[in-house]
């Protein structure tokens, strides 16, 4: 009788356990398939006819750093758009932000939070793009990670 009820006992803990890790599974899953959802969203921004909405997609991939690796080619395509634009409609501006930012010196920012992960696609902007804005954006870019990594 005692084991009978020790092997229930038993059996109902570990059900509890497996139902219990199976709800952190799926709060995970969730959580993941969000973050996933917010940067294809901002990705597909990055299309967009307004120069502003382009730039705070880009500003918001950067913060997101390595996770948002899968928007590396869509921001390159960027870095050679001259647009002016202001900074402070999406993210408080800081000192360096004085005067007005291009779109693609926000890109070529938002590449360098991305990581060292975006190396490739930089180098190659800068010798084979006929652009001189994206080769300027990218080499800036490419210092800048340089300097990271000393640090």
């Amino acid at each position: 009788m005692r084991q009978h009820r020790e092997a229930i006992l038993f059996s109902t803990l570990l059900s509890c356990l497996v139902l219990f890790c199976g709800f952190i599974g799926r709060e995970q899953a969730v959580a993941v398939r969000s973050i996933d959802d917010n940067i294809a969203r901002h990705i597909a921004q990055l299309r967009s006819k307004e120069a502003q909405q382009r730039a705070a997609a880009a500003y918001w991939l950067g913060s997101r750093g390595t996770a948002a690796e899968r928007a590396i080619p869509a921001l390159v395509d960027l870095l050679g758009d001259a647009t002016p634009i202001e900074v402070s409609k999406y993210r408080k501006p800081d000192i360096f932000d004085a005067r007005k930012l291009t779109l693609g010196e926000e890109v070529a920012s938002a590449l360098v939070n991305i990581g060292k992960s975006s190396t490739d696609a930089l180098i190659k902007t800068l010798i084979t793009s006929p652009e001189p804005h994206a080769r300027e954006n990218a080499a800036w870019a490419l210092g800048a990670l340089h300097r990271r990594q000393l640090i």
